[in-house]
């Protein structure tokens, strides 16, 4: 008898065997277990939501001071933060974003009961928005430090029309926006020749970049310091020695833009021979300065979205004290300083949640 023989489709089956043991071995090894941890929330989103929170907390407690003080020039000045806080709620929401309840607790600190821990607690909220802009992405940046300025602004308006103590100083990196900001040094310029060769050339010469941004905020003061040494003939005794003042932070701020042009590598825009004035300039020179200042503040805007670091800094603290001299001219107060928004464009915010005392 004929010893047995082994199927052919048994070497086969071994094959299969071993190849299926050995992908899930590498699978095993490979794919991790799920660790049930949420993904990181990039630094933009949780600083905007965090101006969300804020802005809207704020704007509960101080609709509330409101409510509970009647008409009065607390209750004057209060309304007026609770409008501007409601735009910015309505500007920094996001689908998903919740309204805080009727009596918020943020980080331990309660409601405020007076107009003084709103003109406080409003300051730093500002003060800390745009710190956040210095850090975030370009759109949200340019978002927070429009914020930032506003709020800071507005705890120094409430301030001095209640006679309160004013907020401790607040602007980019926690300092007051000046005049002009320090800028890069005249030291900078060093080396910057032989980086700029190596640096490769922009593609697209239309394309909004940091370059093309303070090409315009150069262009920008070119502009303002001949429109306030023209100025200076026309306005009175007081109104002149104000813009003296205002035309000495432009010659400022025009050498720190220079600076920076040539630090990233970009050409200095030349000045023009000169500018045209309109009507409104001979009939109110002091409006024209106003709406003047008000027009500049979408340049620092884009310069905020379209830069980083010293750049970025430096348009904030220009952003911040071009709006502080705009409405020294009586220029209209600005929700939204540096950036173009239609107010009716804006979602509506959510109802409040219900406090637990409600339910």
């Amino acid at each position: 008898m004929s010893p047995k023989k082994t199927p052919r489709h048994w070497p086969r089956i071994v094959l299969v065997g071993l190849v299926a043991l050995l992908v899930a071995a590498t699978g095993m090894v490979i794919l991790p277990r799920d660790s049930g941890d949420p993904e990181p929330v990039p630094f933009s989103e949780s600083a905007r939501a965090a101006a969300y929170e804020d802005a809207a907390a704020l704007r509960e407690s101080a609709g509330r001071l409101v409510d509970a003080q009647g008409s009065n020039a607390a209750d004057a000045a209060l309304a007026d933060a609770v409008t501007l806080l409601t735009t910015h709620a309505r500007a920094l929401l996001k689908a998903g974003d919740r309204p805080p309840v009727e009596s918020p607790t943020r980080a331990g600190v309660t409601d405020p009961d007076t107009p003084a821990d709103v003109v406080t607690r409003l300051s730093a909220s500002g003060g800390q928005r745009l710190r956040d802009a210095e850090m975030a992405d370009g759109g949200t940046s340019r978002l927070l430090a429009a914020v930032g300025t506003a709020q800071v602004l507005e705890a120094e308006r409430i301030a001095a029309r209640l006679k309160l103590p004013a907020p401790a100083p607040a602007g980019p990196a926690g300092s007051p926006g000046p005049a002009g900001s320090p800028g890069p040094a005249a030291s900078d310029s060093g080396g910057q020749d032989a980086a700029c060769a190596s640096a490769s050339p922009a593609t697209d010469p239309d394309a909004a970049t940091t370059a093309s941004a303070l090409a315009a905020a150069v262009r920008l003061e070119h502009e303002s310091v001949y429109v306030y040494q023209v100025a200076l003939k026309r306005l009175p005794e007081a109104e002149a020695s104000e813009a003296a003042k205002s035309l000495a932070a432009h010659q400022q701020l025009l050498k720190e833009a220079e600076l920076l042009t040539r630090a990233n590598c970009a050409d200095v825009p030349r000045r023009e021979a000169g500018y045209r004035l309109g009507e409104h300039f001979t009939e109110d020179p002091a409006a024209a300065l106003g709406t003047m200042e008000i027009g500049s503040l979408p340049t620092f805007g884009d310069l905020i979205a379209l830069s980083d670091g010293r750049t970025r800094a430096w348009a904030a603290e220009a952003l911040m004290a071009a709006t502080r001299r705009a409405l020294a001219w009586g220029a209209a107060w600005p929700a939204l300083p540096g950036l173009a928004v239609d107010v009716e464009d804006l979602p509506a915010l959510p109802t409040p949640a219900p406090t637990a005392a409600g339910n």
